[in-house]
């Protein structure tokens, strides 16, 4: 194996420092916003097993 290809392939695996944190923030932003609905007595649109749905949680269930 060259260096050149251990160079090529520890870039590969560096991660975009803009991408970092996002599924973290997502997952974040989405329990917020099931929390929201819960409080309101609304539900949320989500794409789920390929259709768009709506998820409606009971105000005394905990995520």
């Amino acid at each position: 194996m060259s260096n050149q290809s251990v160079d090529s392939a520890q870039k590969e695996r560096r991660r975009d420092p803009d991408l970092v944190a996002a599924e973290v923030a997502m997952k974040r932003a989405a329990r917020k916003a099931r929390d929201r609905a819960r409080q309101t007595g609304t539900g949320v649109v989500v794409w789920k097993e390929g259709q768009i749905v709506e998820e409606r949680q009971d105000s005394s269930a905990k995520s």
